[in-house]
């Protein structure tokens, strides 16, 4: 059984501070650093992601000699996820730190492959080994990779941080690391039948362990497998708990209908070779009421020895006052 995870409310380690610590600093699931003091000697060797990527930075490295891929998150301003991500809760969040916690794209990886580690089902997704949070030296070499210029400055003594540099950082962001997570490294081939049969299966799962992963376009797999939960929320989390019913439902059937796209794709692309899950599209054609699967149902209590206060915690540190 999970120890407590009540922990105090307080923004990732500064330099040069060196954390043993498991994040988000907030309750509910976790990632641990990939090493006792989340830094590493990091060999950049080549880039994997997209040109028109918006979260991160995703690279080929060597690690003490091992091939991973890293991905390396940008900052977001926790006003712009306050709006985008939190403008539909019915409770606001307490203060600006929460929406960072709880909707910011590192937060919410590492918030699910915290709960696949916890109940033992990494095979869901391809795999997380912890995270790491780079050196100044580090996060300038790869802003240099990027974008050819010998002479970038991108680290946090920069001097006015209004989101326009390569890390987007903002003054809310001063002294802080770039974060990033280490996961498998997997080859980019498109799925065979077999994998590709395993993807609804996988993600209905996903939802049984309170993890909503929201984006699921085809371009988030590797090998039939997910590769991204970088817009995720997984239980506790405050956009399941306090947003409305009809509001969920089309958020739950607009990642539905991104896989099933993906299945349309893979089938012409296959030809016959793969079945488009019958029951998925079921639900994307005027039968989501009917999916009962949800993560908000998720017993986000169940595994911690100290769940009363837990919940008592949650209630009393994360929410505004209501106005009177």
């Amino acid at each position: 059984m999970m120890a407590s995870s009540i922990s105090r409310f307080a923004p990732l380690p500064k330099f040069p501070s060196r954390p043993a610590v498991l994040l988000p600093r907030v309750p509910g699931p976790k990632l641990a650093p990939f090493t006792p003091n989340a830094r590493a000697d990091i060999e950049f060797v080549e880039f994997l992601g997209r040109a028109n990527d918006v979260d991160s930075q995703v690279w080929k490295v060597k690690i003490n000699g091992a091939l991973f891929t890293l991905k390396a998150f940008y900052f977001c301003h926790s006003e712009t996820l306050r709006q985008n991500q939190g403008g539909d809760l019915t409770r606001p969040l307490a203060n600006s730190q929460l929406y960072i916690d709880y909707f910011d794209p590192f937060n919410c990886e590492c918030r699910a492959y915290g709960r696949l580690k916890e109940r033992q089902r990494e095979n869901l997704a391809v795999k997380a080994y912890g995270y790491l949070l780079l050196t100044p030296q580090q996060e300038t070499e790869l802003a240099r990779k990027v974008t050819g210029n010998p002479s970038l400055l991108s680290h946090a003594s920069a001097g006015t941080l209004d989101g326009d540099n390569f890390w987007k950082r903002y003054e809310e962001h001063r002294g802080q690391p770039v974060r990033a997570i280490v996961k498998e490294l997997v080859s980019g081939k498109a799925p065979n039948p077999h994998d590709a049969q395993r993807m609804w299966a996988d993600l209905d799962n996903l939802h049984s362990l309170g993890i909503f992963v929201r984006d699921t376009h085809g371009g988030n797999y590797l090998g039939g497998k997910l590769v991204d939960f970088s817009r995720s929320w997984t239980m506790y989390h405050p956009a399941l708990v306090h947003i409305g019913e009809n509001t969920l439902q089309l958020l739950m059937l607009e990642e539905l209908q991104q896989l099933l796209d993906y299945y349309y794709e893979l089938a012409n692309s296959l030809s016959d070779e793969i079945d488009v899950p019958e029951d998925l599209e079921s639900y994307c054609s005027g039968q989501i009421a009917k999916y009962k699967n949800l993560p908000r149902a998720y017993n986000w209590l169940k595994w911690d020895k100290n769940a009363a206060a837990v919940k008592a915690h949650v209630e009393s540190e994360l929410y505004q006052e209501p106005a009177l």
